[in-house]
């Protein structure tokens, strides 16, 4: 296990840089080397328990903000949605999932390049409601439902502290039920802690370089560099590397 470990590490590390800088990648750069050693489902699953030690910090921190009839709708489709689509990912092939992941990433890399930073000036319910859907399945199936979560939430909230507040809620309040599913479905078990081990050091570190190099180098061109890095990723995926 030395050799997965020290790469785990490596990989997770580079996510935290990148979240402390940037603001996100922890989640895709954990599921990505998870999946190379466990099945998709398990790489979510141990990546969603990583997830957690990242938003209940800011939950906490910014609290009072928290807007709770915001919070409430979003909050049930999105956790009815991760909790429908982790119990069907457990009859999926696990080389169907890993192509699915790939062309997620894909997709991810397509948002950034298209997408990101532009505000839609009216949500129709139909379009809020798919942005809820789309984002559980993308927590539930790879742990990673954040970026049309935040492109709403961007629209609906006055301050970045109330923002920063409903978002990180809602990520980490729906753990507690994925979290249960995924221990009575054996996805999660105590044989995932040599790989939790490592990535939380890895994120650990990451945050703390990233505390030391965030005025050394441009967030938006380190932005650009991931998204690149994630797309090529999610292409070898979808190819079935």
């Amino acid at each position: 296990m030395t050799g997965p470990f020290f790469i785990i590490a490596l990989i997770v590390l580079m996510g935290g840089i990148s979240q402390g800088v940037c603001g996100f990648g922890s989640g895709i750069f954990a599921t990505l080397v998870y999946s190379a050693y466990l099945p998709v489902p398990q790489a979510a699953a141990v990546t969603s328990i990583i997830n957690v030690f990242l938003t209940l910090p800011l939950a906490l921190r910014y609290r009072r903000y928290l807007t709770p009839r915001k919070i409430i709708v979003p909050f049930l489709v999105y956790s009815v949605s991760s909790l429908l689509i982790i119990r069907a990912s457990l009859d999926l092939d696990g080389a169907l999932l890993k192509r699915i992941f790939g062309g997620f990433l894909l997709l991810l890399c397509l948002y950034h390049f298209t997408l990101s930073g532009k505000q839609v000036r009216r949500w129709t319910p139909w379009m809020a409601a798919g942005t809820f859907i789309i984002s559980g399945l993308g927590s539930g199936l790879f742990a990673v439902g954040g970026p049309l979560m935040v492109l709403y939430f961007l629209a609906h909230t006055d301050s970045h502290e109330e923002f920063l507040a409903d978002t990180q809620m809602i990520f980490t309040i729906n753990t507690a039920p994925t979290l249960v599913l995924r221990l009575s479905s054996d996805l999660l078990n105590a044989g995932h802690i040599r790989y939790l081990v490592p990535g939380l050091f890895g994120t650990v570190i990451g945050f703390i370089l990233a505390g030391r190099i965030v005025g050394h180098i441009s967030k938006e061109r380190l932005t650009k560099i991931v998204y690149i890095a994630v797309g090529l990723s999610g292409m070898l995926y979808l190819l079935g590397f």
